[in-house]
């Protein structure tokens, strides 16, 4: 097999095998650099490991070797921070101060073993020993003859540099003789030193040569014969070759575009070949899996990889990889390569990073098993269905206890429960799933019917259920039983009524007990003080009768004391009845209304605007006394808090009822007065209107005073008699 040959990238010397060992003799500082720059530049681009010392015999420093590559390389630094380059001094040969020539060859064995385990693929070395040829002329020659019985075997290319000026000729002659070849450069020109080896090599090429131009003499002829199927062959090879290197492309384009690692190794486990993907994570080539992976992790991969080989079929497995911070997982494919006798040659592979997907996996289980222990601990039964629920995903268990019939069931008859909704509803509920197709989170509350016969009430909301695209994908929904809450509803409602009815029944009472008391305050207190008044009228008749002037006056004074007073009283008793119960109600609503304003406006001072185009109307007692109070109730909030300089009053019939409104302009009320702790009134006219089946309406604006509406269904009586005025 031919050798693999490296670039020195030095003009004179081209490419040259590893393990090369050879000399570089120079006279300047410049001339040096002629020779090292190119040599490790060239190297740092071939992914070589470079170690540059300089020892104290060198004609430069450190510093200028690192200025001088830098000015041809400007991305040094990176280099430098990737350890890819060494920049070494004179104590590298040194241990101790002493120099040991077995310890420095060893050290260059453990550099090219480092270099190669982190990815390199080999070392290019250069040092100068030439200070030794003073010091210890033999103890160089030893050096020499050692590193060049080593450095054949490894990968590494080593340059040993030596200043002409300052070496006697026998000294660089016998170095000369331990590299495998030696240049020169002098002030800028290049020279090879021929050493007796190179001459020796060069007569017998020349020998050589003479014999080889005899052999094609002889050969020409055959040669001829067998050109034009050799032309042949050679377009048959060209078309191979080209088809190959087609096939090859498609083979590099399609590896290197795939999402996952692939490649192949060895019977050894060696890889030669990675793709794109694989070489951004590592460069692998030419190293084993014990070489690249913790220990566990290649002995899986290891292990795979010889069944594989053993039984010649592909493997579909999980394997560990590493990945910061933690250890990944791949889905891999590894298949045998065979040759064509049907041998195993090589085992070829590919992957995929999935432990995004194991962690999204793993996530997803921990979330659904909180969802079944959420789901399955609580009161109302949750469900998930497709959109026209002929597939029922999940149902919790509170299924079976409200509705009386097993899980089992629904799953296989998915629209059974609308089996147990009860007759009376089972119409509208069917409606209201029609109309929402599933989808907009219909809101139901229905009855159903369990096997037990007994009855409970089901509040039941849905609501879609979205994928990543917005699109509703299926219908999920929460039923709960609110049988509870319906009854303690129903009691509510109850109470409610009999609280209203009581209500109703004190009011009746206490307007009874208004007008009882002031009929007897105005029949019998009222008519005895009128008796009264014309007795003592009569007296005063008498007695005008001759007397005694003084006692005449005193007995005039006297009864005229008597008669105002029992006109005041006659006055108090009359008010104390009109508002027990007004007196215009008995002559009608429509007058008792017309007198209120009256009165409203005299002792006010408001003026009072009346509308009243009924001349009667015909409402019960009942409703006309809460129609009255509530115009009593409106009139004394205007005249407590509305500051108000106008009241306008319209009383009329309206649709079947009859409605009265009382509207000022004052400066009105807000909505938390409407229901604060004050608005006892308001609350009083709503309630009076409520018990006689009508209803109360306050409309205000803060600055633009308050309309209190008051409507009351008409009798049966009034209505016809309204029908006949507008036929009339």
């Amino acid at each position: 097999m031919a050798p693999e040959l490296r670039s020195t990238g030095i003009s004179l010397v081209g490419d040259v095998p590893w393990g090369t060992h050879f000399c570089a003799f120079y006279e300047r500082k410049q001339d040096l650099l002629d020779i090292l720059i190119p040599f490790f530049k060239t190297g740092l681009k071939n992914n070589e490991f470079c170690l540059w010392i300089i020892s104290n015999s060198e004609l430069l420093t450190m510093q200028e070797a690192r200025n001088a590559l830098q000015e041809v390389l400007p991305d040094l630094d990176r280099y430098m921070g990737e350890k890819s380059i060494e920049f070494a001094g004179h104590d590298w040969f040194l241990n101790g101060g002493s120099f040991d020539f077995r310890r420095v060859a060893n050290r260059f064995k453990e550099k090219v073993d480092e270099a190669l385990a982190r990815g390199y693929v080999g070392m290019r070395v250069t040092g100068s020993p030439s200070w030794l040829e003073t010091s210890n002329p033999k103890e160089l020659r030893s050096f020499e003859a050692e590193v060049d019985q080593l450095y054949p075997h490894e990968r590494i290319i080593a340059s040993c540099t030596y200043p002409i000026g300052s070496s006697r000729a026998d000294f660089l002659l016998d170095v000369a003789r331990n590299h495998r070849f030696a240049i020169a450069r002098r002030h800028g020109i290049w020279d090879i030193v021929e050493t007796p080896e190179l001459a020796q090599a060069k007569a017998e090429i020349e020998r050589l040569n003479a014999e080889l131009e005899q052999r094609v003499i002889e050969r020409t002829k055959k040669l001829e014969a067998t050109t034009a199927r050799l032309r042949a062959e050679i377009e048959e090879r060209k078309e191979a070759e080209e088809a190959l290197r087609q096939s090859q492309e498609r083979f590099a384009a399609f590896m290197d575009n795939m999402p996952g690692y692939a490649w192949m190794k060895d019977l050894e486990g060696r890889y030669v070949y990675i793709n794109e993907t694989f070489l951004q994570l590592r460069n692998a080539v030419g190293k084993t899996d014990a070489e690249l992976w913790p220990a566990e992790i290649a002995s899986t991969y290891r292990a795979n990889d010889n069944q594989v080989i053993q039984t010649k079929n592909a493997l579909q497995t999980i394997e560990p990889f590493p990945k910061d911070p933690e250890q990944g997982c791949q889905i891999v494919s590894k298949f045998p390569i065979l040759d064509q006798d049907g041998a195993v040659v090589m085992v070829g592979g590919a992957s995929v990073d999935i432990t995004e997907r194991i962690e999204a996996e793993a996530a997803l289980r921990e979330s659904e098993e909180r969802f079944r222990e959420l789901a399955e601990n609580i009161d109302e039964v949750f469900w998930l269905s497709d959109l026209k629920q002929t597939t029922i995903f999940y149902v919790s268990p509170a299924y079976e206890k409200l509705w009386g019939r097993s899980c089992n069931s629904l799953y296989a008859l998915p629209r059974s429960w609308m089996d147990a909704i009860h007759p009376e509803d089972r119409q509208r509920v069917v409606e209201i799933l029609d109309d929402h197709e599933l989808q907009s989170a219909p809101n139901m509350v229905y009855r159903i019917i369990r096997p037990d016969d007994s009855t409970r009430w089901v509040h039941a909301r849905g609501f879609p259920v979205h994928d990543e695209n917005g699109a509703v994908v299926r219908v999920a929904g929460i039923a709960a039983d609110i049988t509870e809450r319906k009854h303690a509803e129903e009691q509510l409602k109850a109470t409610s009524e009999q609280l209203r009815a009581l209500s109703a029944s004190v009011q009746s009472a206490r307007e009874e007990e208004s007008k009882r008391i002031a009929r007897e305050i105005h029949d019998e207190l009222g008519g005895a003080l009128t008796s009264s008044k014309w007795d003592l009228e009569e007296i005063r008749e008498i007695v005008s009768e001759p007397m005694d002037s003084s006692q005449v006056a005193a007995l005039q004074t006297k009864i005229d004391g008597m008669i105002e007073l029992t006109g005041t009283t006659l006055d108090t008793v009359r008010r104390l009845a009109s508002e027990l119960r007004p007196m215009a109600l008995e002559l009608g609503l429509a007058e008792a209304i017309e007198w209120q304003a009256l009165q409203f406006e005299n002792r006010t001072g408001i003026a009072v605007k009346l509308e009243r185009p009924l001349n009667k109307i015909d409402l019960s007692n009942e409703q006309s006394t809460a129609i009255f109070r509530i115009l009593q109730e409106a009139l004394t909030n205007i005249l407590r808090h509305a500051k108000a300089t106008k009241v306008s009053i319209v009383a009329r019939e309206e649709s079947g009822q009859f409605l009265m409104s009382i509207k000022d302009n004052g400066r009105g009320i807000s909505e938390s007065q409407k229901s604060g702790p004050q608005s006892l009134g308001l609350l009083g006219m709503r309630e009076r209107a409520h018990l006689v089946g009508g209803e109360t309406k306050i409309a205000s604006t803060e600055g633009k005073g308050t309309e209190v509406t008051v409507r009351v269904p008409l009798s049966t009586s009034q209505l016809f008699g309204s029908v006949l005025q507008t036929d009339g």
